[in-house]
């Protein structure tokens, strides 16, 4: 255990988008595959900013570094799902960073898989929500590229639209308000419980 683990390891350490070999999730610093994902957490979620570090001045990334960032984050995500397949967190990354790459097809089929293991996950609910969102407007910009939502995906983000409505309400809201096309799509969402 203790060889594999970045905490008493330091082969075992990589850096995260500032360069630092820490992650928040401190219980991540004992399970190598939780590791690389939070690692590559940053690299997805971290504000497309860099910082001077002699004088603190922010500068905005380049699509170049952007771009760097984002198969630095699939680069590990991948060995983090070779340790741990059945992650679910790690197929909804999965599937933002392919999203990030444009590569629709294979985000689908991460999201699909990150629904088969953690069905009703109120963390995973709105990001998965957004990815569905991404592919209803990359078909409707792009049809001849990408499918539109198959009902299997309609009934999976139905569901997370049920556990954030039972949850988290307001968040549903905010991320997808009455009216908005893909929540349309979803049917009602008002008075359902998630296990129904």
């Amino acid at each position: 255990m203790f060889e594999s683990s970045p905490a008493f390891n330091s082969n075992q350490r990589g850096e995260n988008v500032d360069g630092d070999w820490r992650v928040p999730n401190a219980a991540a610093h004992y399970d190598k595959a939780e590791y690389l994902l939070e690692l590559a957490y940053s690299f997805l979620n971290e504000l497309d900013l860099t910082y001077d570090p002699s004088t603190g001045d922010a500068t905005i990334i380049t699509m170049e570094e952007q771009e760097a960032r984002t198969r630095k984050a699939l680069d590990l995500i991948n060995h983090s799902l070779r340790l741990d397949p059945a992650n679910a967190s790690g197929w909804t990354y999965l599937a933002q960073a392919q999203g990030r790459s444009s590569d629709i097809n294979a985000m689908r089929d991460s999201l699909e898989r990150s629904w088969e293991f953690a069905p009703y996950n109120l963390q995973l609910a709105p990001l998965r929500l957004q990815l569905v969102m991404q592919i209803y407007h990359a078909n409707l910009h792009r049809p001849e590229q990408v499918a539109a939502l198959s009902d299997q995906e309609i009934a999976s983000a139905h569901r997370d639209g049920l556990v954030l409505r039972a949850q988290l309400p307001r968040h549903l809201e905010r991320l997808m308000p009455e009216g908005d096309p893909v929540r349309d799509l979803l049917g009602d969402l008002r008075n359902a419980h998630p296990e129904s």
